[in-house]
């Protein structure tokens, strides 16, 4: 006991005691300051939106803010140029660290071509959702008479022509589907009112008929404001029996009030100053 505590009450012992806790602060300062400087702490940039951005554009944009960039997939549409930036991740506007890569998707010059799925002898019920998986747009409804096969595909066209299954056609492109009818087959057109235009063009569709014309849409200034208007009123008239691939032509308008209105009161078709 004598000896540790001659040990430990020695100038050498606190000397070396301290030397060593100056060497361990020393040491942890200097990896906290390495590790501030190596993750940039506090340090951050905002992420430019770069939407609708050629490849060129982003790389000098993001060269002169200290970030980078990586194309991850490569798709086409028609909203946006060819070429062009279509989607970003992080999005634009986010706080991020210096050298940060931003991957992006890039517009296609090129549509994408999409083979035409076997449809004949499948039900309309079937065709419709198989041709919206696959890239299509239902263009019309037409029907030939067919006494053994009644709402089922015949044959499918687009641009006017016939097109078999295998063949390859843009995506996005409109198909029109040749339908089976057996004589005197009609069907109850649906309520509409109250339905957005998108929404009553699915149901309309889904009863074995075609949209027709929209004879007036009340507010309507944009292709969107058509999409989600409001029907007030419809021709034919909601539950008429009419022929399997009938026109309903449709009143819209953006004001939902005036939809639940015009819903109540059962009345005529409003004229175009509705």
């Amino acid at each position: 006991m004598r000896a540790l505590f001659r040990v430990i009450t020695s100038w050498r012992f606190w000397m070396h005691t301290l030397l060593i806790a100056i060497f361990v602060a020393l040491t942890v300062w200097l990896v906290m300051f390495w590790l501030e400087s190596y993750t940039q702490h506090g340090e951050t940039l905002q992420v430019p939106d770069l939407l609708g951005y050629t490849v060129e554009e982003v790389e000098t944009t993001l060269e002169n803010n200290d970030l980078y960039y990586e194309i991850t997939d490569s798709v086409y549409t028609d909203e946006f140029a060819r070429g062009a930036i279509i989607t970003q991740n992080p999005k634009g506007g986010e706080a991020v660290k210096r050298g940060r890569t931003i991957f992006v998707t890039v517009n296609s010059s090129l549509p994408e071509l999409v083979e035409i799925p076997d449809l004949v002898g499948k039900s309309l019920r079937i065709a419709i959702p198989i041709l919206e998986i696959s890239g299509f747009v239902i263009a019309d409804l037409e029907y030939e008479a067919d006494e053994s096969c009644t709402d089922c595909v015949i044959d499918l066209k687009h641009d006017g022509k016939k097109v078999m299954p295998g063949d390859k056609i843009r995506k996005g492109e409109k198909v029109t589907l040749i339908l089976g009818r057996e004589s005197n087959i009609t069907t109850s057109v649906p309520d509409l009112l109250g339905l957005t235009y998108r929404s009553a063009s699915e149901v309309i569709m889904a009863q074995s008929l075609n949209v027709g014309q929209v004879i007036a849409c009340s507010g309507c200034e944009t292709e969107e404001d058509t999409l989600g208007a409001f029907v007030v009123n419809q021709i034919p008239n909601r539950k008429s029996e009419v022929k399997l691939g009938a026109y309903i032509e449709l009143f819209l308008t953006t004001d939902s009030t005036a939809s639940n209105a015009f819903k109540k009161s059962n009345n005529e078709p409003p004229d175009e100053n509705f």
